[in-house]
């Protein structure tokens, strides 16, 4: 069925001559259309603004408000905007009926008016109004399942976040306790309890990763910035591996950096940038592997780069490792690898320190992570100050 035929349209005829309107109204009734007349333009636009019409026959030479007036108020409206207009005219030549069009007309017919193509016009422009009427309520309905959808999605963040803080605090008990046994255990239980605090600061970790991320990115966490010692932190960064990376049979070899690497920035914050760049490594090494940890001084800030001898990144997925839980299924290259949250909460850290990270094949075949951060004023004023001399 036709949208013609799905429903009555409204037709809205404005000449100021009577005998027009006759014509007109008689030709439209005759084709079984509901008609509406007007003989002047404010009369027109007050009966549109009433009663949004399908149709407007409008007349171009109308004394007072002529119709080119009319249609571009008519076009003009949010309410009749999608209205089609349909000018009649006894002005035949093309420069009258191009100034007409652009004044946002949709079609013409020329007086005298002939009754079967006029008909077909009309017939053609209703057409054309149905399949508006149908855009503009797939549209209205897609807005209104769009609004609904944000809603869930904003109750499902609240909730995750509700949930997240709430196992934050008895977790910190456990990892805390955790600890305590560690230093008083035996000999033969201990392995198992270092397991077990490893796994807790682990899933501690995953679980302020999801707390900062949401954080990041609504723009609420606050920064603490001071100067930052890059090599420390990095040290204590590779400590906390260390069990994990023995458990896997992984060595981890730093490089120390020539010159002092100062950065400018939050240290709990870099710290788990840190972190969660050697977890992942020592989670993608090979057994027997090494992880590649450097420091440096670069012309554009302090770089950290951590690489692995794991199965490495393909370039075409290398921007997806930082996308919330990304899971990379690459059974074409024989690698299933789950980056998790960490590389999330790496690249909004980092950003949000006016740094970048990025990923890139390492020497070995394997992934390298580096982050350039921003080095402290005081590492930038010794090198002017050496740069000067």
């Amino acid at each position: 069925m036709s949208a013609e035929n799905t429903r009555q349209f409204d037709l809205l005829v404005v000449d100021d001559d009577p005998r027009n309107v006759k014509l007109l109204e008689g030709y439209l009734q005759n084709a079984g259309y509901r008609v509406r007349c007007a003989n002047d333009g404010p009369t027109a636009l007050a009966l549109a603004q009433e009663l949004v019409p399908d149709l407007v026959l409008l007349d171009v030479m109308m004394s007072g408000m002529n119709g080119l007036e009319v249609c571009r108020e008519l076009k003009a409206n949010p309410r009749t905007r999608l209205s089609q207009v349909m000018l009649v005219t006894a002005l035949g030549d093309e420069p009258h009926h191009i100034l007409g069009l652009d004044h946002g007309a949709d079609d013409y017919v020329a007086k005298p008016v002939r009754r079967n193509s006029f008909l077909a016009k009309v017939r053609s422009l209703l057409r054309v109004r149905g399949l508006l009427l149908e855009l503009e309520d797939a549209r209205s309905q897609l807005a209104e399942r769009n609004g609904e959808l944000e809603e869930l999605q904003a109750l499902k963040e609240t909730l995750s976040q509700t949930l997240v803080h709430d196992l934050k605090n008895p977790l910190t008990a456990v990892v805390g306790s955790l600890d305590l046994l560690e230093r008083r255990v035996d000999e033969v239980n201990q392995p198992l309890v270092s397991r077990c605090r490893t796994s807790a600061s682990r899933i501690q970790h995953m679980i302020m990763d999801l707390l900062d991320i949401a954080g990041l990115e609504h723009g609420r966490l606050t920064l603490h910035r001071e100067n930052v010692d890059a090599l420390e932190l990095l040290q204590k960064a590779i400590d906390d591996v260390e069990y994990a990376a023995q458990s896997r049979k992984v060595q981890v070899e730093i490089t120390p950096p020539e010159d002092d690497c100062s950065l400018e920035g939050d240290s709990s914050v870099l710290r788990r940038v840190m972190d969660n760049l050697l977890t992942n490594a020592v989670e993608h090494s090979p057994s027997e592997g090494v992880v590649t940890v450097s420091l440096g001084m670069r012309e554009e800030g302090i770089e950290v780069s951590v690489a692995d001898e794991g199965p490495g990144i393909p370039e075409e997925h290398r921007e997806q490792v930082f996308e919330k839980f990304a899971r990379l299924n690459l059974r074409e290259s024989g690698v299933s690898a789950n980056r998790g949250l960490g590389l999330t909460f790496c690249r909004l850290a980092v950003e949000a320190h006016g740094g970048v990270i990025w990923v890139e094949t390492a020497p070995s075949g394997g992934a390298m992570f580096r982050a350039l951060l921003p080095a402290s004023e005081a590492v930038e004023a010794a090198e002017s100050a050496e740069a000067a001399r």
